[in-house]
């Protein structure tokens, strides 16, 4: 996820130096692994352990402690080990010790199997300072309905959806109104990406290598390893950022980085002329009299359009079929794609044919995919986006935030009312992170120092066709990093692990094993299609 808006030169690697400086006291303390709770997902055993770091960075004063719960798939190769690799899969406010035991197959057969692999649920999420606004997900599901933040397609409708968000940074604000039993710090306060970057160095500290930071984040993960490595540069060992978030434009905006969507249209109409490539027998709106993508795009844009003039009714479950919710359909498949756009494409053909059982199926394909991305019943991404959003001041009116509104919609065609919707999400937060990172404060066109890492460069990596995260975000963060190479693959979805390439295998196995880049200006193909 990302957000955008500019800033003066003055602050852009200054700050950056500052938060280098420790604002905490080294924690003496080693990991002790032993079984996990939770069975092992992966044909290798999973080991669990936790540490205890400082609640409140910035409160020297202070021995309250956060305890972080880890997991590890040890290496496979243990006779050669290599050093730890830590993971952040994204959000901000994925879990990620459920998310390492379900793929660390994957991740072990990409990174050469020589490294233990570790992950921890950050605050905000999971059960580590878990960060909500609603007692349960009845409350939380009334409030969406109550408050929308989507369908923004007009200025009326961004005055409208400003004080939805207003009213849901109001129940945020009751939920974590200050105790005056208590003097611990409020929740929201403490779960910004900063913090998030301390607790990483805290693990390196407890694991007792090298106090090397290996590193894979992805989505929000690479904005927190880009984070970690401009506060802590000289503690940087291996640092893959993969589908990459423009801190610049994250941390100096409205929470959101308003370039996100820039390769969202041109996927869409990829992954369609892909389809009519494939033919009828492998996807089933070929069987449509579109000549091209474009007429595609019509057909299946007019389908939503029709479902705004009347929307339809569910059973099994109940549930309703609107516009809006074919335009999130839409989206989800493009940033998901692998194993779901056939049957999506199927649905949407039967829905096209008017078959009578077929809304009902489209919605729970909906449900399902909602689910499967969903950051489950906390409001971690809220919280955390809005902690560390560049805005200093509560946005009273639509006007305050009407130029990142405005930017971020024209960066898509499609999917406008999406886009417009998630630069409100902040507008009205009551909320600071304690510690709110700096950095990235200019346009990389503008940075007159670049970050130098301990070790091997950092290694960007983004897909051409990634609706979330555009290459061109990768390639402006390269800008910050002294040495760094962008690895470009030529495939569909968010991040790296969308689609299987072994041309991607192999350059991320060189790098974590030997600090190998590749050559800039490499482009991986996947092995993986579509249909």
């Amino acid at each position: 996820m990302t957000l955008l808006r500019p800033l003066t030169v003055l602050c852009s690697l200054l700050a950056a130096t500052t938060l280098a400086k420790p604002l905490y006291k080294p924690r003496t303390q080693s990991i002790q692994w032993g079984p996990c709770d939770l069975p092992s997902l992966n044909t290798r055993p999973i080991e669990c352990g936790s540490i205890l770091v400082p609640l409140d960075y910035t409160n020297p004063f202070s021995n309250e402690t956060l305890k972080l719960a880890l997991i590890k798939s040890p290496a496979v190769v243990p006779l050669s080990p290599k050093k730890s690799i830590l993971f952040n899969f994204g959000g901000p406010g994925y879990e990620a010790m459920q998310t390492l035991n379900g793929i660390a197959d994957t991740l072990h057969n990409m990174t050469g199997g020589r490294h233990d692999l570790i992950a921890f649920d950050p605050r905000g999420t999971a059960n580590t300072l878990r960060f909500t606004c609603f007692a349960n997900q009845t409350e939380r599901t009334l409030a969406n309905a109550k408050y929308p933040l989507l369908a923004a397609s007009s200025e009326g409708d961004l005055t409208r959806i400003v004080a939805n968000s207003h009213a849901v940074s109001n129940l945020c604000a009751e939920a974590h109104a200050p105790n005056d039993l208590t003097t611990r710090p409020s929740i929201p306060t403490l779960i910004g990406t900063s913090f998030v970057a301390r607790d990483l160095m805290q693990v390196v500290d407890a694991l007792g290598e090298d106090g090397l930071l290996r590193f894979w984040g992805i989505s929000y993960g690479s904005l927190l390893g880009a984070t970690a490595a401009a506060m802590f540069p000289a503690r940087i060992s291996r640092l893959v950022l993969d589908g990459v978030v423009n801190a610049h434009n994250y941390y100096h905006h409205a929470g959101v980085d308003i370039t996100q969507l820039l390769s969202t249209d041109s996927a869409f109409r990829a992954i369609l002329a892909s389809c009519l490539s494939a033919g009828p027998s492998r996807c089933a709106l070929a069987s449509l009299n579109s000549t091209s993508a474009a007429d595609l795009e019509k057909t299946l844009l007019d389908l939503a359009e029709s479902f705004s003039r009347q929307p339809l009714v569910t059973s099994n479950p109940t549930g309703i079929i609107t516009k809006s919710l074919l335009l999130e359909l839409y989206f989800i498949i493009v940033k998901y794609p692998s194993g779901v756009i056939p049957t999506a494409f199927s649905l949407f053909y039967d829905l096209l044919q008017d078959r009578t059982d077929h809304p009902e199926r489209v919605n729970n394909l909906y449900n399902a995919l909602q689910g499967s991305v969903s950051t489950g019943d906390n409001d971690a991404l809220l919280g955390i986006l809005c902690a560390d959003k560049g805005y200093d001041k509560v946005a009273t009116s639509a006007d305050d935030i009407r130029e990142d509104f405005t930017a971020m919609r024209e960066t898509t065609a499609l999917f406008g009312d999406i886009a417009g919707a998630v630069v409100t999400m902040c507008a009205g937060w009551k909320f600071r992170a304690k510690e709110r990172f700096q950095g990235f404060a200019t346009d990389v066109t503008a940075t007159t120092k670049k970050i130098k890492t301990k070790e091997a460069a950092v290694l960007f990596v983004g897909n051409t066709y990634d609706p979330v995260t555009p290459v061109v975000s990768a390639k402006n963060m390269s800008g910050w990093f002294e040495g760094s190479v962008v690895l470009e693959r030529n495939g569909f979805g968010h991040a790296s692990i969308a689609q299987r390439s072994d041309c991607t295998t192999g350059i991320f196995r060189e790098y974590f094993v030997n600090g190998t880049l590749p050559r800039q200006g490499t482009v991986c193909e996947v092995d993986e299609s579509l249909f």
